[in-house]
Formats: C-alpha cells, sequence, structure tokens
C-alpha cells in the first residue's frame, strides 16, 4: 500500500483508540448495555472493511498504470509517457524496463498533442514483479478487444508478441 493508505489506516486505528478511551473515561463501559458491544464490533469492522476497500482500491489503480499501449517502434504508458524503441529493442525488453521504472505516482504523462499514433496492441500486466521474472496479464489486439490473450510470464508474453509481429 502506499504511504499516504498507509496514514489513512494509521488514523482510523487512533479515532478508534481515542473513542476508546472516551468512552471508558466518560464511564460508558459502567453502563450495562449490549448495544455498546455490537456498536464497538460494527466500529471495528468498518475499520478493517476501510482497510480492504482502500488496499483493494490501490492494487487496482497499480493494474491500470501498469497497462502499455503498443504502435509500431513506440509505447506509452500513463506515468511513462511515450517511449521510442530503438529497431534492435526487443519489446518485451522495453515493456519490462517501463513496468521497472514505475513509481505509481499520481501524475499522468501527456500524450503529444499532434501524434496520430495508432496503437496495435495493449498489454495489460496485472502482476509485474522482480524484474518481469513474475509477469502475468494479457494482450488485447486493438483490432479485435473481445479477444484478449493472457500471459503467465514472460516467455509466453514474448510468444504472444512474436506470433503477432510476424
Amino acid at each position: 500500500m502506499r504511504k499516504s493508505n498507509w496514514i489513512i489506516a494509521a488514523i482510523l486505528v487512533l479515532a478508534s483508540v481515542l473513542f476508546l478511551w472516551v468512552w471508558h473515561a466518560l464511564q460508558f463501559d459502567l453502563v450495562d448495555n449490549p448495544l455498546d458491544i455490537i456498536v464497538t464490533v460494527v466500529w471495528w469492522l468498518v475499520i478493517a472493511g476501510a482497510c480492504v476497500a482502500i488496499h483493494l482500491a490501490e492494487k487496482k489503480r497499480q493494474e491500470r498504470i501498469r497497462t502499455i499501449f503498443v504502435a509500431p517502434g513506440l509505447i506509452y504508458n500513463s506515468e511513462t509517457g511515450m517511449v521510442r524503441l530503438g529497431p534492435d529493442t526487443p519489446l518485451v525488453d522495453a515493456l519490462a524496463q517501463v513496468l521497472e521504472s514505475l513509481t505509481y505516482g499520481f501524475d499522468m504523462a501527456e500524450l503529444p498533442s499532434n501524434s496520430r499514433v495508432r496503437f496495435q496492441r495493449i498489454v495489460r500486466s496485472s502482476k509485474f514483479d522482480e524484474a518481469g521474472n513474475t509477469w502475468e496479464g494479457e494482450v488485447v489486439e486493438v483490432a479485435r478487444p473481445d479477444r484478449p490473450i493472457p500471459f503467465r510470464d514472460r516467455a509466453e508474453l514474448a510468444a504472444i508478441v512474436a506470433g503477432h509481429a510476424a
């Protein structure tokens, strides 16, 4: 999780501790009412649910940032921007290099305003770690968006890309 997400979770926990202290200081714990325990359990469930929701939202956001659009001689990522590829640069290595350099910030790179690039493929990486040793996702042909081709590792991605380049 990002630092800001941990800060939100810490604030929720600190607020819970503060509310518990106020509850005890005002001697509400001496009242024999079963509603107190229910409110406490619900509050902690809300905190746990908020932490889970933050984690899932951050995971989904990072997956969107890992999406790379591929055109002949170019790749585009929302964080990195346009990257020109050399004629001898293997596409999979360039994709891995872009994914390794991601910081998952909140700033987006702009597309050049005078660009008429026609992207041919979209590479969506659901998992990327260990410099590409753990790499899962799918390749979507722009011409056939209803038929994504899944891959489970770098070799499968290279085979998919090589098969479509021919």
